[in-house]
């Protein structure tokens, strides 16, 4: 199981880091050629972004049966993970893939997704550090 987590928590950060690159690069060159490299990005967004509320839980779940009872800083990552989740399938769901009847401003929109890329790269950089971390502390 340690490598199966250790492997999801170097998936989780690469994919956290191929995001930040992205969207701090992406305005230095032409639009299509950025829209598509989304259009890649895309599917694991939305995997990444399920796969940190499932880890975030069972971090959650493992952190309540401890004598301390539920760490705050699990309870954080679960919210922001969850947070994450719902924005990010509410705009790529509604605008990508059932193309919605609702058209909010284009400007509007840019802003919300730059909000779920800044969090992408934080909750899944985070859940894969944990990860990682976890593994090692197993393993050593």
């Amino acid at each position: 199981m340690t490598t199966f987590n250790r492997w999801c928590g170097w998936l989780h950060v690469l994919l956290g880091l191929a995001v930040a690159v992205q969207f701090v690069a992406s305005p230095t060159y032409d639009i299509e050629t950025s829209g598509d490299v989304w259009d890649v990005l895309t599917i694991p967004m939305a995997v990444g972004a399920a796969s940190a509320v499932v880890f975030s839980l069972i971090r959650v779940q493992r952190s309540r049966r401890s004598e301390q009872g539920a760490d705050l800083n699990a309870v954080c990552m679960l919210i922001a993970s969850a947070a994450l989740f719902l924005l990010y399938y509410r705009l790529w769901l509604a605008w990508w893939v059932f193309d919605a009847a609702e058209n909010p401003p284009p400007d509007l929109r840019q802003v919300m997704w730059y909000f779920i890329d800044v969090l992408f790269v934080i909750v899944n950089v985070a859940v894969g550090r944990h990860l990682i971390r976890t593994a090692e502390r197993v393993d050593g």
